[in-house]
């Protein structure tokens, strides 16, 4: 089965990304803990039988936990980070992400993970990599938000040495894969370089029709720049052909 699974969906970004045809995910699990995110999610998510809702998080515990600034790009777990408000906040759920990779996640899935989850991506990894859940990931793309939490700066590295003791190398580092306009560019550039993109020509097809009517409908910010350069870099290479041609 393939799999993909949203840690901090914030609202929807990501989503919009991975329902392109041309990724064919068998399921989508979504997890966002704040609730105030989910009426954008649900819209998004509306008839979509491989998407699943989550209304918790991913942590290393079960518990609960405060938010801080909550449903802003800069929410965190963490009251030291950088950009939050302290007295900004929302009692979220969270789960042990070992005990839901073990119940949700088999062996033999192809796996995609994003993590970009108000900090706790650090302690998330860890405690997939004692577990050694971790391996069931063919591809994790994370965000060290973690970073700009006073007194964590350093643990970016720390995860990425226990990385390297324990062998696993199915990662991407987010500054170096998600690049583009928007979100939605970004997020495929990354599942594109990590082959996560059907190549065959039935998908490829299916892919084009659906890109068409994203652009026709502008609903895809990121499909529509692709548009505007796709004609800007092609009109003048058709001229040209077209002049020789006519000359010839």
């Amino acid at each position: 089965m393939k799999i993909f699974i949203d840690v901090g969906a914030h609202e929807g970004e990501t989503l919009l990304s991975v329902l392109d045809p041309k990724y064919s995910f068998d399921k989508i699990f979504v997890f966002e803990p704040v609730e105030k995110l989910h009426a954008k999610l649900n819209k998004i998510a509306a008839q979509r039988k491989n998407v699943n809702l989550l209304k918790y998080g991913l942590w290393n515990k079960n518990t609960t936990q405060k938010i801080y600034s909550p449903g802003t790009v800069a929410g965190s777990l963490f009251a030291a980070h950088q950009d939050v408000d302290k007295n900004d906040f929302e009692l979220c759920e969270f789960v042990n992400a070992s005990e839901w990779f073990d119940k949700n996640i088999g062996n033999q899935d192809e796996v995609y993970v994003k993590l970009n989850c108000e900090g706790a991506e650090a302690d998330i990894l860890l405690d997939l990599l004692k577990s050694k859940e971790i391996f069931k990931i063919k591809d994790v793309m994370i965000d060290f938000d973690v970073r700009k939490v006073k007194g964590l700066e350093n643990t970016r590295q720390d995860v990425l040495d226990e990385f390297k003791k324990a062998g696993f190398t199915s990662y991407s580092l987010c500054e170096d894969v998600m690049t583009g306009p928007s979100s939605i560019t970004r997020i495929q550039n990354w599942l594109d370089t990590a082959g996560a993109n059907k190549t065959d020509i039935k998908s490829q097809i299916k892919q084009s029709f659906y890109w068409i009517k994203m652009v026709i409908l502008n609903k895809r910010p990121g499909y529509y720049w692709e548009f505007k350069h796709f004609i800007k870099f092609y009109t003048p290479l058709f001229l040209l052909k077209l002049i020789g041609a006519r000359r010839n």
